[in-house]
């Protein structure tokens, strides 16, 4: 199993998730959180055996990415505090799958990624967590972003999405891209999860106190 560290990161961001958001009075999407990564961590698994076995992985992670986005949609919600912003988002809640199951029907028919709704995903995902920035910046009194998870999930999706989003629309403008640039944006992919999936374990880790005991 040749797999990328990030799989790991994912599994490691479900643990300390759980020792940590499912305390008493922590919000739902934190409590949810955990559980998302390890369903996560079990796809990329499964993705990483039937790869390993020659299989595709191309169905497996067209319903995935569509459940991740529906997911990411409904955590921002809780975030972000402009209405405007939150109805779009309760909206993409039942549109946006509706939206991937017609492109496949129609546009990107068979066996391929669906990078056009992808791309649209990522561009909500950019836009409410810049909504999330803008609203920090909006706050009167002084909070303290190193213990906030809110800021650290926010931080890695807008770097995430940010440089994947428009890879994937300028893919589509590729009938048959070459071998060269499928690896290199595989490479470019691995790096952004990495960074995506740290900066979740951050999250996690930042809400943990450190007693300091002194003699």
């Amino acid at each position: 199993m040749n797999w990328n560290i990030y799989i790991w990161l994912i599994l490691l961001g479900s643990i300390t998730g759980a020792l940590v958001y499912f305390k008493k009075g922590m919000p739902v999407f934190l409590r949810a959180f955990p559980v998302y990564l390890l369903t996560t961590f079990i796809i990329e698994f499964i993705g990483g055996w039937r790869s390993d076995k020659g299989l595709t992985t191309v169905s497996l992670y067209n319903v995935f990415t569509t459940i991740e986005f529906v997911f990411y949609f409904w955590m921002l919600r809780y975030m972000i505090n402009n209405r405007f912003a939150k109805k779009v988002l309760l909206h993409s809640l039942w549109l946006y799958p509706i939206l991937v199951t017609l492109n496949k029907l129609f546009l990107q028919k068979g066996p391929q990624f669906h990078t056009i709704t992808f791309s649209i995903g990522g561009f909500l995902i950019v836009m409410a967590t810049i909504t999330y920035f803008f609203e920090l910046f909006q706050l009167n009194k002084p909070v303290n972003l190193t213990r906030e998870p809110p800021f650290w999930i926010c931080s890695g999706l807008l770097f995430f999405y940010a440089c994947t989003f428009p890879v994937y629309a300028l893919i589509n403008f590729f009938q048959d891209p070459s071998n060269i640039i499928i690896k290199n944006i595989a490479f470019v992919f691995a790096i952004v999860n990495i960074l995506l999936y740290s900066s979740f374990i951050i999250a996690s880790l930042c809400r943990i106190r450190i007693r300091k005991s002194f003699s």
